[in-house]
């Protein structure tokens, strides 16, 4: 018999591991944002880089919506140019590419702005978001 109640959750230590933590579509956003959380605190700490290739190198399982599956090659190829580290190789298969574009914001008005501040990573693969998309506060 436990004692003491154990605090079981932690944050996904992987990308691949955010997604197979998700019960649904929607949580994976959420354990998106709690792995970055975890990166910035590794990088924080000064972690190796093996530490931070660890982080990216499993492809995560594909979900069945295309623009999720590209952002998060995107995300993983963003975090490598970040780090000065080679992508991983899943970044670059086909399904992690959209065929048409993907603006944040819906808006017409904000396309130019989008096309214009969307870093390489996210634009290779026809995703437009703002500037810094993985930022945390």
């Amino acid at each position: 018999m436990k004692t003491k109640l154990e605090n079981t959750w932690r944050r996904p230590q992987s990308l691949a591991e955010a997604v197979e933590r998700a019960e649904t579509r929607a949580d994976i956003g959420d354990n998106l944002e709690d792995f970055l959380d975890h990166v910035n605190l590794l990088v924080k700490q000064r972690a190796t880089r093996r530490k931070l290739a660890g982080a990216i190198r499993r492809e995560p399982a594909c979900t069945g919506v295309a623009a999720q599956d590209a952002y998060l090659a995107a995300v993983a190829a963003h975090l490598a140019n970040t780090w000065r580290l080679p992508a991983p190789r899943w970044t670059d298969q086909p399904g992690r590419r959209l065929k048409r574009p993907w603006f944040a914001l819906p808006d017409a008005w904000a396309r130019a702005w989008l096309l214009r501040d969307s870093p390489a990573a996210f634009r290779e693969r026809n995703l437009f978001t703002e500037a810094n998309p993985l930022r945390r506060a």
